[in-house]
């Protein structure tokens, strides 16, 4: 996979990230949570995006990490890599 532009790779992290979000039953399957959280983390912890936004991303990242916990299969880690 190429890489992209470092002003380009926020972008798509956070477009498919609100994709991700969007999904109706994202929350319900582990596996998009955990990729939604990861993200979001990443995000929260980007140099591009302005202190607002990584705040805006980690406060996120906390709320979807307890929708996982929540869930019956949301048992381990919760990063992807």
């Amino acid at each position: 996979m190429r890489e992209l532009p470092d002003f380009l790779e926020p972008q798509a992290l956070l477009a498919g990230t609100l994709c991700l979000m969007s999904c109706p039953h994202s929350g319900e399957a582990p596996v998009f949570v955990r990729r939604i959280v990861a993200n979001l983390e990443k995000l929260a912890g980007h140099p591009a995006l302005s202190a607002e936004m990584r705040t805006v991303c980690r406060r996120l990242a906390a709320q979807w990490e307890e929708r996982l916990a929540a869930t019956a299969g949301g048992h381990g880690p919760a990063s992807v890599h």
